[in-house]
């Protein structure tokens, strides 16, 4: 066993160190391609934010004379510097670094930045005609005329928008912003080959390492067999690494010799340690008839549980009763073959018949 443990061992060593050497490009590959989308979606953030701003600059520009003047920015008091509520010509005059005005250059180097957060576009309310008072802004319209209308009318709507775009566009007018993409796109064909291959090297050394944790697992569980009392000839050996159940009205009570005894509400509820493997408990004559399991769960305001369990002479390996004698003290009953040996005043009775 030992020997398979260095073999096995000698091999986690060698996964590791080839694992290690695929994360290197893996990690390079997929740190240049998240270095990539944050490069281009800080573009991406710039343009739309000088897109923005000739957006601005424009609304501003109320004469279109191509320079924003101070009177021109005081009708908007969401831009106000002290807190009154309202943008005096000082304030705006601070605001444009004492410039009495900006071209669009000046504008997105010293006033954008400051108004950035707070300005709001005004809604464009020139295009729509007074109502004079007493006459009806709906007339009644017969209803085929007014679908026909609506039809005409729609057609209209998407005629003037797609020409406005495209004037737009001959004119130089920034598009609409738009917002920047946040979810970082697929790796490209070498980044997954590479992720691959790191991949593969960590599950074949997570293999190697499980592989290992089994084997140590084992050593230490027949280091701790060897190191235990199993009886004068070892006869209580095969009850290492059993675990027996009795079943009552309310609990399960599970028995693992050598390791602990535990009680589970049959109706839910969690598990409670009744007691870790201690020690041979029984008479100086007779110590294989006793186990003592010893430090479990406290009780409320009082010791840990701690368990006795009596060895009978039995032909089956059974949990018969458990009881609680004391509070927080737990007794079993465990039949087992093993207890089943004579004492040694009959085996000195038989030993002088048979001479």
């Amino acid at each position: 066993m030992l020997e398979k443990q260095q073999t096995v061992q000698t091999q986690v060593d060698a996964l590791r160190l080839a694992k290690e050497e695929a994360e290197k490009p893996e990690k390079e590959a997929k740190d240049a391609h998240t270095q990539a989308w944050e490069e281009r979606k800080e573009a991406e953030r710039a343009e739309i934010d000088k897109l923005r701003s000739q957006e601005v600059f424009t609304e501003l520009d109320q004469d279109s004379d191509g320079m924003v003047a101070v009177s021109e920015l005081i009708s908007h008091p969401e831009l106000d510097v002290n807190g009154d509520g309202t943008l005096s010509e000082e304030e705006a005059q601070s605001l444009f670094g004492g410039s009495p005005s900006l071209d669009i250059a000046a504008f997105q180097e010293t006033l954008w930045p400051q108004i950035r957060e707070k300005y709001k576009s005004e809604p464009d309310t020139q295009s729509i005609p007074p109502v004079e008072e007493g006459t009806d802004s709906h007339p009644e319209i017969p209803q085929e005329e007014e679908e026909d209308e609506d039809r005409e009318d729609g057609e209209d709507d998407d005629d003037e928008e797609e020409e406005q775009e495209q004037e737009d566009f001959h004119k130089g007018s920034p598009p609409k912003t738009q917002e920047v993409e946040s979810e970082m796109p697929q790796y490209d064909e070498h980044t997954e080959s590479l992720i691959e291959a790191a991949q593969k090297a960590r599950t074949q050394h997570e293999e190697a390492e499980k592989s290992l944790r089994e084997i140590e697992d084992t050593i230490r569980s027949l280091e701790k067999e060897i190191s235990l009392d199993l009886g004068p000839n070892g006869e209580f050996s095969y009850l290492y690494g059993e675990c027996h159940e009795l079943s009552t009205s309310e609990y399960i009570y599970r028995l693992c010799p050598f390791n602990r005894v535990t009680q589970k509400p049959k109706h839910g509820g969690s598990e409670t340690n009744l007691g870790t493997w201690g020690s041979w408990a029984g008479p100086e004559d007779n110590k294989f008839s006793s186990m003592k399991y010893e430090h479990g769960t406290s009780c409320w305001q009082g010791p840990n549980r701690s368990t006795q369990v009596k060895l009978l002479c039995g032909k089956e390996t059974v949990v018969t009763s458990t009881s609680e004698p004391s509070r927080c003290e737990y007794l079993m009953e465990f039949y087992t073959p093993a207890a089943c040996h004579p004492p040694p005043e009959v085996l000195e009775i038989d030993e002088h018949d048979e001479l």
